[in-house]
């Protein structure tokens, strides 16, 4: 309960207006007292008598253990429960009341969402009361109920959190979380029924197998990476490793990330490091998926920099710009992560294409090749920097044992990119990533539908300056 408690604290400061203050501080004065008074309870209620009379049992008849007594403070436990849940209830209806207003399409997911974990956290906390509980009432009653109801809260709470985490990062799991359920349950059934024709089917055995299919079925794709350190290189792993999780990924729905949750500076992939450029301010009114100016230039530069790994790809929130659906529809293709992330991909490239300039084709290095050469390079051509000299020196020899003197394009603009300072690099490629950036804001901003008359603006709809 202390953790369900700590976990709901979390939720509602991330999403609300107190979350720059504790970004770095996830332990806040409510969270330390509900985890230091159960540990108190926890260390008393097994040391001592004070929470139930271990030393005194109730024996029935023929003198069989009947059940254990509550204590003098027993009645504090039930106060906890009752007051932390409550506690974890209003954390999520203050978030839900946050963003209930919103009109944003991540936003109404994420509502969703915390009903879910409200609707998890029910039978949990009901679960943990009637336990409790039951030493008030009549301590003989069967606990079975409580424990029932304990289990199925804490599964709903378990995929509660893990659909929550998800979907922040814009990924959907429920269509895949179905998939899985179904395989499991088709697999158990098939099982059973199998012993259920040799006349062997216990109690017992269908608790084991079930135990055991449920477990060799989620684990095993743990157990393939364990055996693929025997039998494969260290590449080959990474290589077999990526393609499982582009299966997974491949598996979930792309949900545009939650507006409230995006005004912080998103984590951006190296080699695109940060640095202070004068790149104008995007001045239109931001869009509704992707929050204020900063969030989506970065995502324009974690997407560039993922587009020679599509797992990676395939995880970006720009999967649900407009841009990408309309892309979509031309082709005719279905509307699948797969094929959104294929066209997310040829958009980004085509956008790098439109900073080679037009005028000066023989030269392809220097001032006006600087945006086109180091975002091409690197990520369209996958020729990095640090390899950038290594390729030329090599072009250079091939060069030299067929007797041609001069260097040819890919020869001369390698050894130019090896040759530029690397912080000078990385601000080329920031500039250049924001030049993009605001192309494709300003093009997705257009397909976007008006907001019809009358309608209030949401707190996302506000100008940046």
């Amino acid at each position: 309960m202390a953790a369900w408690f700590h976990f709901t604290e979390l939720i509602a400061r991330e999403i609300g207006a107190d979350k720059q203050r504790h970004a770095r501080n996830i332990w806040s004065f409510p969270v330390v007292c509900v985890y230091v008074v159960a540990l108190m309870i926890s260390v008393a209620g097994t040391v001592s008598d004070l929470f139930i009379r271990y030393n005194e049992p109730v024996f029935g008849s023929a003198q069989r253990f009947a059940y254990l007594e509550r204590g003098a403070a027993y009645p504090l436990q039930i106060a906890y429960l009752g007051l932390v849940g409550a506690g974890a209830t209003f954390n999520v209806v203050r978030a839900l009341r946050i963003i209930a207003p919103s009109l944003h399409e991540g936003d109404r997911a994420l509502a969703q969402q915390l009903k879910l974990l409200v609707g998890g956290a029910l039978p949990f906390l009901a679960g943990g009361l009637y336990i409790a509980s039951r030493y008030t009432w009549n301590p003989s009653i069967t606990v079975l109920p409580g424990y029932l109801l304990l289990l199925v809260g804490l599964g709903m709470l378990g995929y509660g959190i893990a659909h929550f985490g998800l979907l922040l990062e814009g990924q959907n799991i429920q269509r895949d979380f179905i998939y899985s359920l179904s395989g499991i349950a088709l697999i158990n059934l098939l099982y059973i029924g199998l012993l259920g024709l040799t006349g062997s089917l216990s109690v017992y055995s269908l608790v084991a197998l079930v135990g055991l299919v449920t477990l060799t079925h989620t684990t095993f794709d743990s157990g393939r990476r364990l055996f693929d350190t025997f039998f494969f290189n260290p590449a080959e792993q990474a290589a077999r490793a990526e393609a499982r999780d582009y299966a997974t990924v491949l598996g979930t729905l792309p949900v545009a990330q939650p507006a409230v949750l995006q005004s912080a500076e998103l984590p951006v992939d190296e080699p695109i490091e940060p640095v202070v450029d004068e790149q104008p301010a995007i001045t239109s009114t931001p869009q509704a998926d992707f929050g204020d100016e900063k969030a989506f230039k970065n995502l324009v530069r974690k997407a560039i920099s993922n587009l020679k790994s599509p797992p990676q790809l395939a995880k970006s929130p720009l999967l649900t710009l407009e841009l990408v659906e309309q892309r979509l529809a031309q082709q005719g293709q279905a509307d699948n992560r797969l094929n959104r992330a294929a066209a997310l991909r040829e958009i980004l490239v085509e956008h790098i294409d439109t900073l080679r300039p037009t005028s000066d084709e023989t030269v392809k290095v220097g001032e006006a090749w600087r945006f086109y050469n180091v975002l091409h390079y690197p990520y369209v051509r996958e020729l990095s920097r640090k390899g950038a000299l290594a390729e030329a020196r090599r072009l250079a020899e091939e060069r030299r044992r067929v007797g041609q003197r001069q260097p040819g394009d890919l020869e001369r603009v390698l050894s130019w990119l090896a040759d530029v300072d690397e912080d000078t690099f990385y601000k080329w490629q920031r500039k250049a990533s924001d030049t993009l950036a605001t192309m494709l804001w300003e093009e997705n901003r257009k397909l976007q539908p008006a907001a019809p008359i009358g309608r209030p603006e949401t707190r996302e709809q506000t100008v940046v300056s």
